[in-house]
């Protein structure tokens, strides 16, 4: 794993997990759902433009 990635997921880890579980109502799930989005976020990181904040994506992809 990379260094960025590790201090992603330390930033804006909580907070996705949270999000999540407002959603599904289940611990175990929503863990689940914020390891798919902070893989598909590694996956696509290059395509990332900056142009709004990573908490803002986080978002967006935790409510998809």
């Amino acid at each position: 794993m990379s260094e960025h990635l590790e201090e992603v997921m330390e930033e804006h880890g909580e907070y996705c997990l949270r999000v999540a579980y407002l959603y599904v109502k289940d611990w175990a799930i929503a863990e689940e759902i914020v390891q798919d989005v902070f893989f598909a976020y590694y996956r696509q990181r290059d395509r990332f433009e900056q142009r709004s904040s990573l908490r803002n994506v986080f978002y967006k992809k935790t409510n998809a």
